[in-house]
């Protein structure tokens, strides 16, 4: 499951979101995926495309960015070099990706069977000049570019962000839209598990986060509650019956902040584990994050 909680208040010109990522087992990423990589970094969650340009020939994009100023593009790493969650430090858009849809039709028939991953969307889309703009990059060239290098993609969302607007572009696997999200200063919840109307109904009654680690404290407690119809953190699972080594649970949480002058704050929490360690099947063994002090900080404008 991914899921992510967000909010734009448009009169203080701030956008703040809250995202977990469950993965299976064998599927590394943040950290563990820059050491299979070889990547030699401070944090699992940086400018990893700025420090070895190599991880660019690694994804699709729709445009060539190797010109494209990524020293403030910051995200998270997968193992095949793209990233689910990438942001811009200076204009402060946010972009996460989830990776299924509802509706997942078939690709055109006439598209051979070569797949590329959509990890590579996010880091181009950072590189835009705003959120309505990688929204208006992917519903008019993202088809025709897949078209014409005779590729195809699965299905995916993506929420792209700023200071002024929210919008989630679909991809089913033919046809991709966009839709503007009016979040009304109100929370809202994009998650590939389904409505999650009892997460955002009580989150509306807690107080929004700001660029301050400690004001994340609300949110946290709500999300952490154990009696939610789709939990936000989740114990080790069967991701199917037929695949007895395919386990999976909640492994990364992040906590994001921007305002006027870009990305004001970040910080996450990574559950992994190394080899031969044992899945643990307590969920309150899990060490899920609960309070701020979980987190580490990797960027804060404090520190830029």
């Amino acid at each position: 499951m991914s899921t992510c909680l967000f909010s734009l208040d448009r009169a203080s010109g701030r956008f703040v979101a809250l995202e977990t990522r469950d993965q299976s087992l064998y599927r590394r990423h943040g950290f563990e995926a820059a050491r299979r990589l070889g990547l030699a970094h401070r944090y699992s969650y940086g400018p990893h495309w700025f420090d070895d340009p190599e991880l660019l020939e690694s994804i699709w994009t729709v445009r060539d960015i190797s010109d494209s100023g990524l020293a403030e593009v910051s995200g998270g790493l997968d193992v095949d070099g793209g990233s689910w969650l990438t942001f811009h430090r200076g204009t402060g858009i946010y972009c996460r990706m989830l990776t299924e849809t509802a509706e997942h039709r078939p690709a055109r028939p006439q598209h051979p069977a070569v797949t590329v991953s959509p990890t590579g969307l996010p880091v181009e889309c950072a590189t835009a000049e705003s959120a309505r703009a990688a929204a208006d990059l992917l519903t008019g060239q993202l088809v025709p570019a897949l078209e014409s290098s005779g590729e195809t993609m699965p299905g995916f969302q993506l929420l792209i962000a700023d200071q002024r607007d929210v919008y989630v572009v679909t991809f089913d696997g033919r046809d991709v839209s966009a839709t503007q999200v009016a979040t009304d200063d109100r929370p809202r919840i994009l998650t590939t598990s389904g409505p999650a109307d009892q997460l955002a109904k009580r989150i509306e009654s807690t107080t929004a986060p700001t660029g301050s680690l400690y004001s994340w404290g609300p949110w946290l407690s709500a999300c952490a509650a154990e009696d939610l119809d789709v939990p936000i953190f989740r114990p080790p699972f069967r991701t199917s019956p037929d695949e007895p080594d395919g386990i999976a649970w909640t492994k990364s949480v992040s906590l994001y902040s921007a305002n006027g002058a870009g990305t004001e704050f970040f910080a996450y929490n990574e559950r992994q584990l190394f080899d031969d360690q044992p899945v643990p099947v307590d969920i309150h063994r899990m060490g899920f994050p609960a309070t701020p002090d979980d987190f580490y900080v990797v960027i804060a404008r404090a520190n830029r």
